[in-house]
């Protein structure tokens, strides 16, 4: 995985930031992934992952679900079935590896943002200065269950809405709880919210710092129509 590709431009008005730090760091490899894929549709697929674990097996596994993801996604389904297909590539990648993962699909021409969740942790919308938790539905993580049926949701952005999208590793403390993690990057993420999407990035991976040496990824999403901070 790219550790930080920049600020790039995508289609549908859309400017991303992504970081991604590996717990590994001698090796530059881990169990996260993420990715931003235009698709031929006009849609915009944005996804983070987190497969459970450590070390080769962790590795492979996330090059694997990413891979079949991004083949997925060029199938036009939504998320949804999407998720449950991958699902099945889980479950059938050998190892016995599960992973959290949310995968959403962005729709230029409404701005609507469609999404689902397997076990991840919320989405963060910034919108008019303030942080609001995208709570996912309680559906399972990848590889629990066969034939599992995922559910999705609907949000419409605005321009200069963000959307904060990462894996546990920005937020997990030893000594403490993960809403207590989400809510402190909620509280900086809002502070911190008039900055462009690569500053904002890099501010949360020094600021909001997890401490349990585990894989880290970042993503944030911006529909233009402000000037940015």
């Amino acid at each position: 995985m790219p550790e930080g590709p920049g600020l790039q431009e995508m289609p549908g008005n859309l400017v991303v930031a992504a970081r991604y730090r590996p717990a590994a760091k001698e090796y530059r490899v881990g169990g996260d992934w993420y990715d931003v894929l235009a698709l031929p549709s006009g849609r915009i697929l944005v996804a983070v992952g987190d497969i459970a674990g450590h070390g080769i097996d962790a590795v492979t596994g996330m090059v694997v679900l990413r891979n079949a993801q991004r083949a997925l996604a060029f199938t036009g389904h939504s998320p949804r079935q999407l998720m449950e297909r991958l699902n099945e590539v889980t479950l059938r990648t050998g190892g016995g590896i599960t992973a959290t993962a949310v995968c959403a699909l962005y729709d230029p021409d409404d701005r609507g943002l469609l999404w689902t969740s397997a076990g991840h942790l919320p989405m963060v919308l910034l919108r008019d200065g303030a942080a609001r938790l995208l709570e996912p539905p309680q559906d399972l993580l990848l590889g629990a269950v066969p034939e599992y049926g995922y559910r999705e949701q609907r949000i419409g952005l605005r321009p200069g809405d963000t959307l904060l999208l990462y894996t546990d590793g920005l937020i997990e403390r030893r000594h403490a709880g993960l809403d207590e993690g989400v809510a402190r990057l909620a509280a900086d993420a809002e502070r911190l919210a008039g900055h462009a999407p690569d500053t904002l990035v890099d501010s949360l991976l020094g600021t909001v710092a997890g401490d349990t040496d585990d894989d880290t990824s970042i993503v944030a999403v911006r529909v233009r129509g402000r000037p940015e901070g």
